[in-house]
This record gives C-alpha cells, sequence and structure tokens, in this order.
C-alpha cells in the first residue's frame, strides 16, 4: 500500500476535528515534553587545604583584574551555581526518562486508536501500566543511540532518527516489543521511507510559522493535534504496507 502526503493529511484532519478537544490536549501535553535526553558534566571540587587557598588566591586575583570585590564573590559561588545546574540537567534527563517518555509513548497509541476508534485521555498513561520498565527501557536505548550518533555527526543523527521513527509507535502498539525488536522493525518500516517522511515534516513548516507569528497559539488548538494525527496515520500506512507484502 502506498501512501501520499494529501492521503495521510486529509485523514489526519478527519481524525482531528471528530475528537479535537482530546486531540489538542494530548497533542499540548506531548508538545511539552518535546525534549530529548541531555547530557550532563562531572565537577570535582576541593574546598581544604591548599586546592582551597589556590582558589581564594584564583578569585582574588580575577576580582581584582575586574576592578571589584563583588566579583570575588561572584566567582566563589560558581562552584555551587555548575554543581546546582548540572543537577537540574540530572532532574531534567530523569523526568524525560521516567515519565517523559513513557507519556510520549501513550500520546502515541491515543492518536492510533483515534483513527479507528475514539482516542480516550487514559491512553496517555498507557505505558505506565502496560510494560512500564521495558517502555523505559526500551525508549532510553533509543535516545541514547539518536544522542550519540548526532554527537558524531549532525546529519547520521538526523538519519537515525527517521530511521527509527517508528520505535515508540510500535511500542505503543506493543510494549511487549524490546528495543532491539522496536528498532529492527522501524528499520524494516522506514526503508525507502526516510526521505518521504522528510518532506512530510517539511510540509508542515507554514503552519509551524503561523503558529510562531501567534505565539504558539495556533500551535495547540490546531497545527501541534494535526501533525500528531499525521504522524500516527503515516505509522498506520506503513504498517499496512509491511503486511500486504506478506499476503
Amino acid at each position: 500500500m502506498n501512501w501520499t502526503r494529501q492521503q495521510l493529511k486529509s485523514n489526519a484532519k478527519l481524525m482531528v476535528k471528530k475528537n479535537w478537544f482530546n486531540c489538542g490536549l494530548v497533542a499540548f501535553i506531548m508538545s511539552l515534553l518535546g525534549g530529548g535526553a541531555g547530557s550532563g558534566s562531572r565537577f570535582n571540587i576541593n574546598y581544604n587545604g591548599e586546592g582551597f587557598n589556590a582558589q581564594e588566591q584564583g578569585a582574588d586575583a580575577i576580582a581584582s583584574g575586574l576592578g571589584g570585590q563583588w566579583a570575588h564573590y561572584v566567582i566563589q559561588f560558581l562552584p555551587f551555581i555548575a554543581g546546582a545546574a548540572v543537577l537540574v540537567i540530572i532532574l531534567a534527563i530523569a523526568i524525560d526518562v521516567f515519565f517523559g517518555n513513557p507519556l510520549r509513548v501513550g500520546g502515541n497509541r491515543f492518536f492510533l486508536h483515534n483513527i479507528h476508534s475514539q482516542g480516550v485521555l487514559d491512553d496517555l498513561t498507557f505505558a505506565f501500566k502496560n510494560q512500564y520498565r521495558n517502555v523505559v527501557k526500551s525508549m532510553f536505548i533509543l535516545d541514547i543511540i539518536i544522542a550519540l550518533w548526532t554527537l558524531l555527526f549532525i546529519i547520521p543523527g538526523i538519519y537515525k532518527s527517521y530511521q527509527y521513527r517508528m520505535v515508540p509507535y510500535l511500542l505503543a502498539d506493543n510494549p511487549e516489543l524490546t528495543a532491539k525488536e522496536a528498532m529492527d522493525l522501524s528499520r524494516v518500516m522506514m526503508d525507502g521511507e526516510k526521505m518521504n517522511a522528510f518532506v512530510l515534516d517539511l510540509s508542515f513548516i507554514p503552519w509551524q510559522l503561523l503558529s510562531a507569528i501567534t505565539l504558539g497559539i495556533v500551535g495547540i488548538i490546531w497545527v501541534n493535534p494535526y501533525v500528531e494525527a499525521t504522524n500516527a496515520e503515516l505509522y498506520t500506512a506503513l504498517s499496512q504496507k509491511e503486511q500486504a507484502q506478506y499476503y
């Protein structure tokens, strides 16, 4: 079964219109969880003996160079500020891994259900009640792989993100899939479809610009649910295409 952008987007519009409020709410929650896994840094600070004295002297020297005693106190607090920043980063990663990713999988399940029936808000918590550990583990592995490829080179990172684009939908459909199984299936589904999916994403740029112009209002009431619904339609089309090859 071949698909077209016009077909997916037309179906998505109908899907959103029949359940507009819930679609908008779920898409809004998913948009708040848009960040991926981040990275932290380790800091080793010594506040006693010669290390503390050296830090004091260094701070005094910089403060003198800046021409003010206030700079000394600011520099003294820099390690605490850096430590707090690290804690915030770690906390953000933990929230994304243990809370954000399962909610995203649940949001995808909502939009998949909304294609053939009526998605319900309870779908959002699906991953918390079904194979939660496996979903967390699989999504974390996915985030790490994409992050490492992105750090290596930007283009390979983008390529991998499209190659594994279907993983959250596969987990929403079957949360018992392992990370390897889900990624293998996604690679098969996206084989020959990555550029088509990329062009599909580009087709939403005018809508995204309109959302930006309206300070996100259009995004909340229409663009976000429209995009999420279209992505669910894409997964459904690719699933049907794969199934058709075996019959």
